[in-house]
């Protein structure tokens, strides 16, 4: 051996230590941020060039060995380390950008009026819709001289920026938009939170907020002016004030008949008088089955009327405003019925035969339909009395045939 020449037992104690140290150095430096990261790669090198340099004594072979195991240590190892630490602290990085990036609806609104007074002066008198979620801000413009559309929108998505904005045909006319001026006075930002707070009164389940997003626009129904707010899987409508309309009690069939009693009253309909052609109801909840209006609402009401004097429905749906669609009509239907004569006692005594009679689980016991309407089964030759279907649950297997008063009558 010459002269200060490593022996093999120390040029291995200095390979381990070479494999070792840029390892962990490795990783140090990748947890680390600022000048702890500098401390850890300045002193890894130190540490490196030192053991390298005491290696270049080790016996022939040694040197190459043990570059051979650090490399093969910090590829399978070190690098992976790195990865997953680099990607944790990312995604946290990403996550904590999300929640400082909290979108403002007041703010957005009054920023992308401003951008379409900016590209298009004038344009804010004929607005069609705008749209604000946690991606982007869009509006929808008019202009009715050319039966075009105008769309752009600021996207949050990537580098902020806005886009060019893009012109199409559009069968809108001036009934469909609005002004800047008729939403002067909403504070988007306060409806927004009415909103989250009637979803928790409700009950909804927010932990998914992809769907949150907030639409200004006229409904194509009626064309009254809202602001539709989705949280999750419930939407609320907010008028040009910035209230919502109070009928969350909407939600339970106790208070399905004081919320129609005062939509029947609101548009001039007495509740005594027997003009209702069909009630339909059905509570909030995922699990109310089909018995009850169509469609996907929940916690939804619909009155069909027939006379005097006026005929057609009138529906509320808990979170929005009622939307009436009445025509004139010079008769009364022979099979109408009064709103007094649904007794809720009678709801009641149905909804209890019904959890009875089908076993119908406690989680379901509440989810309930109602139609009440003619009995279409009844002898043809004599008016047959109005006849209720009460249903629970989901689907339509749990439901039966009731007198008003809760007598049952039959099962489908």
């Amino acid at each position: 051996m010459a002269e200060g020449e490593l022996t093999a037992k120390q040029a291995s104690t200095a390979a381990v230590a070479l494999v070792a140290v840029t390892t962990v150095g490795l990783v140090g430096a990748s947890v680390s941020s600022g000048t702890a990261a500098t401390i850890w790669a300045v002193g890894t090198v130190a540490a490196i060039v030192a053991l390298a340099y005491r290696l270049r004594r080790a016996p022939s072979g040694t040197v190459a060995v043990s570059l051979l195991i650090t490399g093969i240590l910090v590829l399978s190892a070190g690098i992976p380390a790195v990865a997953v630490i680099s990607e944790e602290r990312s995604t946290s990085a990403l996550g904590a950008a999300k929640q400082q990036a909290v979108v403002d609806p007041s703010t957005e609104l009054r920023t992308v009026l401003a951008k379409a007074e900016e590209l298009f002066p004038g344009s804010t008198n004929a607005i069609l819709r705008i749209e604000i979620d946690e991606n982007w801000t869009q509006i929808r413009l008019l202009d009715l001289a050319k039966g075009q559309s105008i769309w752009f929108q600021y996207s949050r998505l990537g580098t902020p920026s806005w886009n060019q904005p893009s012109r199409s045909s559009t069968t809108d006319r001036a009934d469909a938009a609005f002004r800047a001026a008729d939403i002067a006075g909403l504070d988007l930002t306060a409806a927004a939170t009415k909103a989250r707070a009637a979803a928790t009164t409700l009950g909804v389940d927010r932990s998914d907020d992809r769907s949150d997003k907030i639409e200004i626009g006229r409904r194509s129904s009626d064309k009254r002016l809202v602001a539709t707010i989705a949280v999750a899987d419930f939407t609320a409508e907010a008028d040009p004030s910035g209230n919502l309309p109070d009928n969350l009690a909407l939600a339970k069939v106790d208070g399905a008949l004081p919320i129609a009693q005062r939509l029947l009253r609101d548009n001039g309909i007495d509740p005594n008088r027997p003009v209702i052609d069909s009630f339909e109801y059905k509570s909030f909840g995922s699990n109310v089955g089909s018995v009850g209006p169509s469609g996907s609402a929940r916690g939804v009401l619909e009155i069909r009327v027939d006379g005097p004097g006026r005929s057609g429905t009138l529906t509320e749906v808990v979170g929005r405003f009622p939307e009436i669609a009445l025509r004139p009509v010079g008769s009364t239907s022979a099979t109408s019925f009064a709103l007094t004569a649904v007794d809720p006692a009678g709801i009641e005594r149905a909804r209890a035969d019904v959890e009875r009679r089908f076993s119908v689980p406690p989680i379901d016991a509440h989810a309930i339909g109602l139609e009440i309407d003619q009995d279409r089964e009844a002898p043809s030759s004599r008016v047959a009395a109005p006849i209720m279907r009460v249903g629970l649950g989901p689907g339509s297997n749990a439901s039966a045939y009731y007198r008003l008063d809760g007598a049952f009558v039959r099962t489908d």
